[in-house]
């Protein structure tokens, strides 16, 4: 957690050196815990963010105790932003009779629907699937839906860019995607308006390649008319706009930040 607070107060810094420096010892403590990221071997962007997400929840109830103990409070930020519970319901087929339970996710992995829009993959995640599953009535098959229970402050969607071959070769996917600056969720509880911040993307093949993302400016919010962006490739960091980023990234777009309005 030190680390990170490092890199957030060397934001506004000129200073690249120093900036990969701090990367390098943030990349060093989350490699403690998750040593297959102890090498300089390339890695995925969406196993990197789930270990460090995970990390920092497994600190919270030391921290929360540490934070008592100084006559503090502490908040978790994966708990309080990030987190939601889907529901997940299973009903037989032969006789109806139904189950349910929740499970806690910080993002959701979503199948590509090729030319289909980030709303058609979120709402085909949804749709109820079948299953084996032999009831005490002697069916064989269930259907079962996902719901969302609760929704987050901040919802993160990862699209699965890769497929396997008809002999098992796993490749990268290049399949255009809708890329949409807006989104309406609904759970049991309520429903969430979201808007499009920030985007990684990954230029390459499933072994190699390049990740940069794009970001709204940290002076605009999404409904601001200006509507500025910027592109982080590296040290390089240059100006674009969300509608142009949404057009750029519909082939490459790998990790999508919606934050709710």
């Amino acid at each position: 957690m030190r680390r990170l607070m490092d890199i957030r107060d060397a934001h506004t810094s000129t200073d690249a050196a120093t900036k990969c420096h701090l990367l390098r010892l943030f990349k060093e403590v989350v490699s403690v815990q998750a040593p297959e990221f102890s090498d300089r071997q390339r890695k995925d962007a969406h196993k990197f963010l789930s270990a460090v997400l995970d990390q920092m929840r497994s600190l919270s109830s030391l921290l929360q105790e540490h934070a008592a103990g100084m006559g503090r409070r502490y908040t978790c930020p994966v708990e309080d932003h990030l987190v939601f519970r889907m529901e997940n319901t299973r009903a037989c087929k032969r006789c109806g009779v139904h189950s349910t339970r929740q499970e806690e996710f910080t993002n959701l992995s979503l199948d590509l629907v090729p030319g289909g829009s980030v709303d058609d993959m979120l709402q085909n995640y949804l749709m109820e699937t079948e299953l084996e599953f032999r009831c005490e009535c002697g069916g064989q098959t269930s259907g079962q839906r996902s719901t969302f229970a609760t929704l987050p402050k901040v919802l993160i969607l990862h699209l699965k860019r890769f497929r396997f071959t008809p002999f098992y070769e796993l490749r990268k996917a290049d399949d255009l995607v809708r890329l949409q600056r807006d989104l309406v969720v609904s759970s049991e509880e309520n429903v969430g308006c979201y808007s499009l911040v920030s985007a990684i993307s990954h230029f390459g093949s499933i072994g190699a390649g390049h990740y940069i993302c794009d970001s709204i400016h940290p002076d605009d919010s999404p409904d601001e008319p200006t509507d500025r962006w910027l592109t982080f490739n590296d040290s390089a960091v240059s100006e674009t706009t969300g509608w142009s980023m949404c057009e750029k990234r519909q082939r490459t777009a790998y990790i999508l930040f919606y934050r709710r309005q």
